[in-house]
């Protein structure tokens, strides 16, 4: 058992979302990691995913999104620039699509693109998570 709180290790479970539109899917370059990822963020204690994934859409993009559909899982260890300490993280992917224009917290992302899937899956600077999720799922079609 872990002696003082600096010694545990902490597993993240995060909700992403596969966002289409027009056919295409954002990707954000996250500043706390500096990767390309899909947009999304931490399941809070006690709350559902598909609730997180709601709020998250809502905090980080400015919209509202209804029934997420649940696509797998990838999983990985990130170095956290910020706060100097690597994460284990397990990362729940969703689909949604969406018709309504997009504002992305500047806070959340350095950058923003708009991607086909096979660009998304060839990103060579994504995050493992999503690395780990294509692997998984090689066929994957949406």
């Amino acid at each position: 058992m872990a002696k003082n709180m600096e010694e545990l290790k902490l597993h993240n479970v995060i909700c992403s979302a596969f966002v289409e539109k027009d056919g295409r899917f954002l990707m954000v370059l996250c500043p706390r990691f500096r990767v390309w990822r899909v947009p999304g963020g931490r399941l809070e204690f006690g709350e559902r995913l598909e609730d997180t994934l709601i709020r998250e859409m809502k905090e980080e993009l400015g919209i509202e999104i209804e029934s997420p559909k649940f696509i797998g899982w990838g999983q990985d260890n990130q170095y956290h620039f910020i706060r100097k300490v690597e994460t284990s993280r397990l990362l729940m992917f969703f689909h949604v699509k969406t018709d309504k224009e997009i504002t992305i917290d500047p806070g959340e992302a350095d950058d923003h693109k708009w991607v086909t899937l096979e660009e998304m899956r060839k990103e060579q600077k994504k995050e493992g998570g999503l690395t780990d999720f294509f692997e998984r799922n090689p066929d994957l079609n949406l």
